[in-house]
């Protein structure tokens, strides 16, 4: 695991939330010192967009047991920018388009959407 790897997951709030239809959720508040914050932008730091699909990937490993790979992005829509020590909600819902297993996911700052991805993964890794 990366230093940014690992700093995302010292960025969670707790143990992820599932519920009975397989959805899942996790919190993560991202602090100045942040290493992704650094040269995105001077004075003016906001999430880069790799760190929250990163941030995803990291969720889905929890729930699954198993370090994630990306394979694919079907789609991704960045819409508001997270700054520092803002709470960051990630929601996850496994589903299935044109037959490939994929996980939407809808990312979000005091109930206001700030990212909507559809992304195919895979087990990298079994986690310790």
């Amino acid at each position: 695991m990366n230093k940014v790897q690992q700093e995302i997951a010292a960025a969670s709030l707790g143990a992820l939330i599932r519920d009975e239809n397989g959805s899942f959720q996790g919190r993560y508040l991202f602090p100045e010192g942040f290493s992704g914050f650094a040269g995105h932008f001077p004075g003016h730091p906001i999430l880069p967009a790799i760190v929250e699909l990163m941030t995803v990937i990291h969720l889905a490993g929890e729930q699954l047991g198993c370090r994630q790979r990306l394979v694919g992005v079907e789609d991704a829509k960045f819409l508001t920018p997270v700054r520092p020590n803002q709470e960051l909600l990630v929601r996850c819902r496994p589903r299935t388009v044109r037959g490939k297993p994929l996980y939407d996911a809808q990312l979000s700052v005091e109930g206001i959407t700030t990212a909507s991805l559809l992304i195919e993964l895979a087990c990298a890794e079994e986690l310790p």
